[in-house]
């Protein structure tokens, strides 16, 4: 099982990085990041396809370019026409914040979800959940709600959001699934990691399904992972990756213009 982070905050890619990670890419899949107006988006974007085309090439042992994405009903991608070491590959990828997440699992169903603990600007923490009343439980929103301080709420929040996330993405439906027909019991986070945390669905506990959680950064990452097995003592082993990590195009792309157009972006709005 691979499990992989990228800190894009931190990426401040060279004009060679760049063209070679884009070169890596399709040609539409260029185009998609190409659109993004700042160049947070475009690393998060970019970071996610990279850790996606890096993983195939290392399972498989093809160039990392040669593969076709495409994406399903849900908008979740897969590799169309995949080689026999990758056909029964379950992956996902996520962005957030300052990181990009990725899993991928060839005997477990997978899902993946990176969010920043944040409030919006100009919106206290009670009409921020106002607007989300109907995506958790009572069970859920009393626990939510359980700490004296607003951070706290917030934190339970994100770490309950996250976890139903990547669960309806690990059954490949989105949030067209009831997410109150997910209910969720919690783990302790224990230095940041959790493996403890449990689900039922339509009222019915399913010890198929396990949960790692990271609080790092101030970020939570979850994956969540059907008919795995693991210990709860055993230890997050999810890997914070460097460009130099990634397998990509030994090539650069030749058109310069790429990096330029990126580059005279904005980070932020």
């Amino acid at each position: 099982m691979i499990r992989h982070i990228f800190k894009t905050s931190t990426w401040n890619p060279t004009e060679m990085e760049w063209l070679r990670a884009a070169n890596t890419l399709s040609e539409p899949e260029r185009e998609r990041i190409s659109q993004f107006m700042y160049k947070r988006d475009a690393k998060q974007s970019m970071a996610g396809r990279l850790m996606m085309r890096s993983c195939f090439a290392q399972l498989s042992g093809e160039t990392p370019e040669s593969f076709h994405l495409s994406r399903d009903e849900s908008g979740k991608p897969y590799i169309v026409d995949p080689s026999p070491s990758l056909s029964s590959l379950s992956f996902n990828v996520s962005h957030a914040g300052d990181y990009a997440a990725f899993a991928a699992s060839t005997t477990a169903k997978i899902g993946v979800d990176v969010m920043k603990v944040e409030l919006r600007r100009n919106t206290s923490v009670q009409q921020f959940f106002s607007h989300m009343k109907r995506q958790f439980t009572d069970f859920e929103w009393q626990k939510i709600r359980s700490p004296a301080t607003d951070r706290g709420k917030l934190v339970n929040f994100y770490r309950h959001w996250c976890l139903k996330e990547s669960y309806v993405k690990a059954i490949g439906t989105g949030l067209k699934f009831g997410l109150q027909r997910i209910q969720f019991y919690l783990g302790d986070l224990e230095e940041g990691i959790c493996k403890s945390t449990t689900v039922s669905v339509d009222g019915v506990l399913d010890l198929n399904w396990k949960f790692e959680e990271i609080f790092q950064d101030n970020h939570f990452v979850t994956i969540a992972m059907g008919n795995v097995e693991f210990s709860p003592e055993d230890r997050a082993s999810v890997k914070l990756l460097n460009f130099s990590d990634l397998v990509v195009s030994e090539d650069p792309l030749s058109d310069k213009f790429y990096f330029a157009s990126f580059d005279e972006k904005k980070e932020l709005p």
